[in-house]
């Protein structure tokens, strides 16, 4: 058991807190404006909070912003904006508890449960929360703390993650306890959106029309009369459930006071707990804020707002081990339900011609994947099957993580998702529709996808919820999704007029003759009873996989099974792989190449024609260092380790320098080859499991051993650094590609390309391979040159060591930070010279390569001074006097709402930036929602402390240097002079 972190020493009571918060006069009682449940039903809005527009549940009457595509989060989602709010904290001056804090609870998941005399009190609500609980055996909380910033919007592994699911919680004090859940948010318009959130996952759309989803031509008596199925399930305990019977809400007042009050049922003694938000006292550079406990007129200790997140699933380390996908078969990723504390919660991976649809991914999926060595590039899609918390919130993650994934499910579920997720998180809906392809499938209609089909249907649900059938070959597979196949109760809906005689014979006709069968099952009436199933005749429960259950449902009397979880348990089914498997093969890879994004159907042809197949042996050559490059190479399965020299420092200088001075390109693809010295082996080998090595980016062999190798992962033999020689130090692993990784794209433009590493096969290995001669006619006319060309300039420019730099960038997965040097121009500022004007329309952002940059503010018209520190919206503290090397500048907010500058950015000394257009920026965030997440309402991303160090002392070597020379120049023009002067006296 944990306790609530004291603010300080218990110390006497001052004057000013003698009357205690809890026994208030009426004067008090006004000047805290306490706001409880008991207030007035029409809550009164706060103008200055400038929420975000609200989200109609049907689809949205609201008048568009006239900047809709790029809409900011919510002020209200920033704690420092809170902050600014709060002008009185009455928890000042108050004494500590004298027995010390309240005992409190750390949540596996994380979150804080604090035992007050009103019961258990949780602050924060990561998703599965409601499983810590439950496996614990502490009572499920009534009241739960909804954080300020509701999902993590810092880039890394937890980025999406969801700390405010409330539906959960909400689920379990209402089926479970037969009693409202209380939920304390920060404003009235958090209240709003959460009343939104759960119109879609409790009740689903309003006025529900599945119309949309059907084929064309469909007449309307062959579809479910949907929002009849959604009222049916609204009727509990005799009467229609209505978002008030399961919700109750406290709000903070503008002073940042919740009070939560209680009364004894026996006794009838008020209780009252109060707590008190505010700035955190002992911050960092960053301000999460915090919340003071207080009872009984006492402090009794502090939590803070910000939800302490256990570390993700761990990766591991680099192994021989290469997963080969089946043609057709099933992973399971977790077979169990919400509530189910040991289970994992229902997640898929369906196989259709060795890539990988992903249905309900759960949270970390990314990570789940990685430590099972499947890579990122086999997955093709993701499949929402509907609306509830267990079932998509991964899929949100997942899109914040991975950026532009392809999202299948109809268009009624998918706008229900985007309803969702824009109020849950204060996202523009417009931004959110942006950042993934969504392919709408039709109910009816075969849809054919990588040589199988598709065949999509509604189950029987609470709220919208699709099931498929998969055909590959003369094999087929169901999945039913969330369920209720109950053939009694079908047919008393029908009898009722709930469904007509073409849903009844739909539904009572499930495919039970499918090779496999992925069915759920759980309490009715939502989800199908375990006894239908039991029932099933014997052929069928051999086909018939159990999910969405607990173990403990499974009796013996039943004899049905589980599906089983784990990728070493995929259920496959033998098929011939179909005729296109292997050109599909070579278009998927090529295509997940952001290098070839601009490539057109019409090059499809010609890449099938021209690719080449090599395959190697264990500890065969790839590449050897000094070769010519003539071949770009993509690993269509297998894994192959990079391997470079290592230099000492000054050797190393010594190579870039006569190399810079020479004007050549890099004679690799990746950048000017950069050796290891002893400095960088040590720094990488800290910082190993800092930044891991991502799936399908674009590295040339080169590039992984340049500029920032110390912030990157060396593996070989179990992720431990590999020296050939140690007491030499000549060669070094630092990196294995896998499958979708690709390597040698400068080969394709540089006819004397010079192989820089070597690339050795770690296991066997597959590769398709392009030759110069062959492509160069195919990307004549498109931007892949270009592209590859300001990638090796940037790479020149060291680019990717900037991107390391940055407190921010350095999260990038290496596609991501691949994709962004491609946009990158280097330009030359000399000192005094103006990257852009205050009050100018923003075209540009900058990342600081060399020399030094700052802020400028114009003067007000009218004379006076101007309040500069409340037009800085920025990570970390208020902005330095001077900008140094890796610090990104750009106004976020002026890019996408085409609003005029705030500020004058201006060259203190001479140096260069990388220039990355507003254009290019854009598209930028466009592929990567979750930096664009990360870096909202920014004008600036500061370097890592140690970055900025190394910067700042580097800028002042460089100012010292050129004052001494400066200084040798005048003497030398004074000696002229003086040798001058004399001779004209002679």
């Amino acid at each position: 058991m944990a306790t609530i972190r004291p603010e300080g020493q218990p110390k006497a009571p001052s004057t000013k807190s003698k009357v205690l918060p809890i026994v208030m006069n009426e004067d008090q009682a006004e000047k805290l404006e306490v706001k409880t449940t008991e207030q007035s039903s029409e809550p009164e809005q706060i103008e200055r909070l400038t929420p975000t527009p609200p989200i109609d549940p049907r689809g949205g009457s609201e008048p568009a912003s006239p900047s809709i595509e790029h809409k900011r989060l919510s002020k209200f989602d920033s704690t420092t904006l809170r902050a600014q709010m709060v002008h009185e904290d009455i928890s000042l001056d108050l004494p500590m508890r004298p027995e010390g804090p309240l005992p409190t609870f750390d949540q596996p998941r994380g979150g804080v449960i604090v035992e007050t005399k009103v019961g258990n009190v949780q602050f924060g609500m990561p998703a599965e929360t409601i499983k810590d609980c439950l496996g614990s055996g502490l009572m499920v909380p009534q009241y739960f703390v909804v954080p300020t910033v509701s999902f993590v919007r810092q880039l890394g592994p937890n980025i999406g993650l969801n700390v405010a699911e409330f539906e959960f919680p909400a689920y379990c004090n209402f089926f479970f306890y037969k009693r409202r859940v209380t939920l304390i948010v920060a404003t009235e318009e958090v209240k709003e959106r959460i009343k939104k959130v759960f119109q879609e996952t409790l009740f689903g759309p309003d006025g529900c029309d599945v119309s949309q989803d059907f084929k064309e031509g469909t007449p309307k008596e062959q579809m479910p009369e949907m929002q009849k199925e959604l009222d049916f399930f609204r009727i509990f305990m005799g009467k229609k459930m209505q978002l008030e019977d399961l919700l109750d809400f406290i709000v903070f007042s503008d002073d940042g006071v919740a009070s939560i009050e209680q009364e004894d049922k026996e006794s009838g003694e008020k209780k009252e707990v109060l707590l008190q938000w505010r700035s955190s006292q002992n911050s960092g550079p960053e301000d999460d804020g915090e919340y003071v406990v207080i009872q009984d007129g006492y402090n009794c200790g502090l939590v803070s707002d910000k939800v302490k997140l256990p570390p993700p699933p761990a990766i591991p380390e680099v192994n021989d081990h290469v997963f080969e996908p089946p043609l057709f078969g099933v992973t399971v990723l977790g077979s169990s339900h919400g509530f189910d504390p040991s289970g994992k919660t229902s997640g898929y991976v369906l196989w259709l011609s060795k890539r990988g649809y992903m249905v309900d991914p759960p949270p970390h999926s990314s990570a789940i994947l990685a430590q099972n060595n499947i890579p990122q590039s086999l997955i093709t899609g993701v499949i929402i099957t509907h609306c509830h918390a267990d079932h998509d919130a991964g899929t949100f993650q997942k899109i914040l993580q991975e950026g532009r994934i392809t999202l299948m499910t109809t268009q009624t579920i998918h706008d229900s998702f985007i309803r969702k997720y824009a109020a849950l998180s204060g996202l523009d809906p417009q931004l959110l529709r942006k950042s993934f392809h969504f392919r709408p499938v039709k109910i009816g209609e075969n849809i054919k996808m990588r040589g199988g089909m598709f065949r999509f249907f509604y189950s029987l649900h609470a709220i919208p919820c699709v099931g498929f059938e998969v055909f590959l070959g003369d094999k087929s597979m169901v999945f039913s999704a969330d369920h209720m196949n109950d053939p009694p109760k079908i047919k008393e809906l029908h009898a009722d007029g709930v469904i007509n005689d073409w849903r009844k014979d739909q539904l009572l006709n499930f495919p039970w003759h499918r090779d496999i069968i992925l069915h759920e099952a759980g309490i009715p009436p939502i989800h199908t009873p375990m006894e239908t199933l039991a029932n099933l005749p014997g052929d069928v429960k051999e086909r018939l996989y159990v999910v969405h259950v607990s173990g403990n449902a499974f009796k013996p009397e039943f004899e049905l099974k589980p599906a089983p979880v784990g990728v070493e348990n995929t259920l496959t089914l033998e098929v011939e792989e179909p005729e296109n498997a292997a050109a599909l093969e070579v278009l998927d890879l090529v295509t997940n190449i952001d290098l070839f994004s601009s490539l057109t159907i019409q090059h499809a042809r010609e890449i099938l024609q021209i690719v080449e197949v090599a395959e190697y042996k264990a500890g065969d050559y790839v590449i050897r260092k000094g070769e010519e490059g003539h071949t770009m190479m993509i690993i269509a399965s297998g894994k192959a380790d990079v391997r470079v020299t290592v230099l000492n420092r000054d050797d190393r200088l010594k190579e870039r320098v006569s190399m810079r001075q020479a004007g050549k390109l890099p004679r690799s693809g990746e950048g000017t080859p950069r050796a290891v010295d002893e400095e960088d082996l040590q720094a990488a080998a800290a910082a190993m499991f800092s930044d891991k090595v991502g799936e399908g980016e674009g590295e040339d062999e080169g590039h992984v051993d340049v500029e920032a190798l110390s912030k990157r992962k060396l593996s070989m033999n179990g992720g431990n650094l590999l020296m050939d020689h140690l007491q030499n130090k000549t060669h070094a692993t630092v990196k294995t590609f896998t499958t979708g990784d690709y390597f040698g794209e400068q080969a394709l433009v540089a006819p004397d390309c010079i192989r820089s590493a070597d690339i050795i096969a770690r296991t066997d290995l597959t590769c398709y391979e392009f030759r110069r001669q062959d492509f160069n006619w195919l990307l004549h006319g498109t931007s892949v040159v270009a592209k590859i060309e300001r990638m090796i300039m940037a790479r020149q420019d060291s680019v990717w060591e900037l991107l390391s730099m940055n407190s921010v960038l350095r999260m990038l997965t290496p596609t991501q930070k691949t994709q962004l040097e491609q946009r990158c121009e280097p330009k030359f500022f000399e000192a005094g010279e103006e990257v852009w004007t205050e009050g100018d329309p923003a075209t540009c952002a900058v990342l600081i390569d060399s020399g030094s940059f700052k802020f400028e503010k114009k003067a007000p018209s009218g004379g006076g001074r101007r309040r500069a520190a409340s037009v800085f919206r920025h990570l970390g503290p208020p902005p330095p006097p001077v900008f140094y090397a890796g610090t990104f500048i750009g106004e976020i907010d002026a890019l996408l709402e085409d609003k005029p500058l705030q500020t004058s950015l201006v060259a203190k000394a001479e140096g260069q930036a990388m220039v990355i257009t507003k254009k290019d920026i854009l598209d930028f965030f466009t592929n990567a929602p979750g930096v664009l997440l990360a870096m909202l309402h920014t004008q600036f991303v500061m370097p890592t402390d140690e970055a900025q160090r190394t910067a700042v002392l580097a800028a002042e070597e460089e100012a010292m240097a050129k004052r001494k020379e400066l200084t040798k120049r005048n003497s030398i023009a004074e000696d002229d002079e003086g040798e001058n002067g004399e001779e004209e006296g002679v």
